[in-house]
């Protein structure tokens, strides 16, 4: 899981079942240029985006700020983004082989994420489902995502984009050029920007794409470049991970 979850709901068991037992799905790995990043294009089908955004069509979404965080919204405040979330362990599994059948998902030391100078498994995906829309104007700041340390001693590394619709301008995720890429892990500080991206600050940006996987370490600096026109729905989880020394 991952701290509170933000307007929870169920997903149906006919939307899970329709997801899970697809199997016409055709994936295609490639890098994101100046990025550790790697895309996976056509990880859903257009049937199973379908099925995801008819499902959300009936949720209500509640409206979080420009950091994507529910506490720092208040009503009448410029609308970042609007979020809703589900626990589904049956979806995460799914989700979990399909990355393991197109990805290499081990951490070493050295890759560029704070694995602690220890080497991690892949595990499981997180089941916290974190379904999240933009429209016109919505934008979520340049950040570092966040580990999640669970109880049992995994932990969470990887972040995963799923794109599930969009018709819009703008929107793109953005890589953003990170001054503290030289630094230690624990000395860098992993506070939200208060402030938007320059054009010059951008390293790469993957235009949505329904049906793509975005994969990424948590801390990659990046954001959510502002939607001018349109809608962008993504749906936000990540890999769990355990040290290879586990016992």
């Amino acid at each position: 899981m991952s701290g509170t979850a933000v307007n929870p709901f169920t997903l149906s068991r006919g939307t899970v079942r329709g997801i899970t037992a697809d199997d016409s799905w055709t994936p295609e790995v490639s890098e994101v240029p100046r990025t550790p990043a790697k895309v996976i294009k056509n990880f859903l089908t257009p049937s199973e985006t379908g099925l995801l955004t008819a499902e959300l069509a009936a949720q209500r979404f509640v409206p979080t700020g420009r950091d994507g965080i529910l506490a720092h919204y208040a009503q009448g405040d410029p609308i970042g983004s609007l979020r809703a979330t589900a626990d589904s362990g049956a979806l995460a599994a799914e989700l979990y082989r399909r990355l393991k059948s197109c990805l290499a998902l081990e951490a070493g030391p050295d890759d560029p994420t704070d694995t602690e100078g220890r080497a991690w498994r892949p595990v499981a995906v997180n089941p916290r489902m974190r379904f999240i829309r933009y429209e016109r104007g919505g934008l979520l700041v340049p950040h570092y995502d966040a580990p999640y340390f669970a109880p049992d001693g995994t932990r969470t590394l990887l972040s995963v984009v799923l794109y599930l619709s969009y018709r819009g301008t703008g929107g793109e995720t953005r890589f953003i050029a990170d001054r503290q890429k030289d630094l230690p892990f624990a000395q860098r500080d992993f506070a939200d920007w208060s402030r938007t991206a320059e054009p010059d600050e951008v390293l790469a940006a993957h235009r949505p794409e329904p049906g793509d996987a975005l994969l990424f370490w948590h801390r990659t600096l990046h954001d959510s470049a502002p939607l001018a026109e349109g809608t962008k729905t993504i749906l936000r989880t990540d890999v769990l991970y355990e040290p290879t020394d586990a016992q």
